[in-house]
């Protein structure tokens, strides 16, 4: 099959995933590291998905989605995509934690089964689009 046929298709959902875990854990190891200094479980949220954003946007433009647009076509659309995300993974938090009572240990695991399968659809069907 050729790249844009099935096979291609499951290659770059798996390469999404690894970015995707990368990305996560290091959002992740941020997040528990500053609860772990008593820093704002949100302040801490947003801090982790700042940081793992930029290694987000090169691996996801070059390595997943093969994306030839300039980079300041792509990067403005990542970034819009990403700070929507950031703002649903925010207040998805918010509600687990202050609103549901779930622990901020947990809750940021709840917010990925929401955040990632959005994060997929819109980086590929408008951030890194291909012609």
């Amino acid at each position: 099959m050729d790249k844009n046929g099935m096979v291609g298709k499951v290659a770059q959902f798996v390469r999404f995933g690894l970015v995707g875990l990368s990305n996560t854990l290091i959002s992740l190891l941020i997040y528990y590291l500053l609860i772990g200094l008593q820093v704002n479980y949100l302040l801490a949220t947003i801090a982790g998905y700042v940081i793992s954003s930029l290694s987000g946007y090169i691996l996801n433009k070059l390595w997943v989605f093969r994306d030839k647009k300039k980079v300041k076509t792509s990067i403005f659309r990542y970034y819009a995509v990403y700070i929507s995300s950031l703002l649903l993974n925010t207040v998805l938090m918010y509600l687990w934690v202050d609103i549901f009572g779930i622990s901020e240990q947990i809750a940021p695991i709840l917010t990925l089964c929401v955040t990632v399968p959005y994060n997929f659809v819109f980086s590929k069907l408008w951030t890194f689009k291909s012609r």
